[in-house]
């Protein structure tokens, strides 16, 4: 069960630092002791890493950029992504993606903007408001499952209680590096994250029929109401390739 504290022992080094009671009363201790996986903090068995672009290598070089309002937060996935030349791109446009590393934003945590780099954004390049990790073992931790556990309430209330509050909520690399993951063997964490991934298929499966099915309901009264002078209607499609989405003049959705 997850419990709150109501009483805190701090060490004496701690006292000079920011301490707010609303912010540090989770207690999942009982959860983790009863819950029959593994509990590990990620910085067990993962690195939060910043490697990032030489701009003046990179000058000249396209490259597709991914930001925090480009993440799905209801599905967990890179939805959208623009595409600059190095010497064109946002200044915060600087952080390089691997395939499996998870994208976290440390502005609003608690949205759900995560999601694991697909193979079609290897190499590609990220915002720095991201906390980028990097699984070390792929035997041990499952990039997928890992991502769909930091969507999970466990890890939304963990993130709450790392909150910085400044102008909007944020946390820091070191924030999540400290947060406590459950796993369960790695061949049920495969199975998790492929099950999810076939859900998400059949999602947008469902929507494309349905959207046929409007249409053509559509085009009945356009075709009674104006015979020959008719518009042929198409239906929209929608899929799990991210789309390119207008380059923007400023970077005010970078934070959102």
């Amino acid at each position: 069960m997850i419990s709150v504290k109501k009483a805190f022992t701090l060490p004496i080094t701690d006292l000079s630092h920011k301490f707010r009671v609303e912010n540090n009363n989770l207690d999942i201790a009982d959860l983790l002791d009863n819950s029959g996986f593994t509990a590990k903090k990620i910085k067990e068995f993962a690195d939060a890493h910043r490697n990032e672009r030489n701009k003046k290598q990179t000058a000249t070089e396209v490259f597709r950029y991914v930001q925090i309002s480009d993440i799905d937060v209801a599905l967990g996935r890179i939805k959208s992504y623009r595409s600059f030349r190095g010497d064109q791109a946002p200044n915060n446009a600087r952080r390089i993606m691997k395939t499996g590393d998870i994208l976290i934003s440390t502005r609003r945590p608690t949205r759900g903007a995560i999601a694991s780099v697909p193979e079609e954004f290897d190499e590609q390049i990220c915002t720095v408001f991201f906390t980028t990790l990097r699984i070390r073992d792929w035997n041990e931790v499952d990039p997928g499952y890992l991502a769909l556990f930091l969507r999970t309430s466990l890890a939304r209330f963990q993130f709450q209680s790392s909150i910085t509050e400044t102008a909007y909520p944020v946390i820091s690399d070191t924030d999540v590096l400290d947060m406590t993951v459950l796993l369960p063997h790695i061949d049920r964490q495969r199975q998790i994250a492929q099950e999810y991934g076939a859900a998400v298929t059949q999602f947008f499966a469902s929507l494309n029929q349905a959207y046929v099915q409007i249409t053509s309901a559509k085009q009945a009264v356009e075709s009674l109401v104006l015979a020959e002078e008719a518009e042929v209607l198409e239906a929209p499609t929608f899929g799990l390739t991210a789309s390119i989405e207008e380059v923007e003049d400023e970077e005010s959705s970078e934070e959102q």
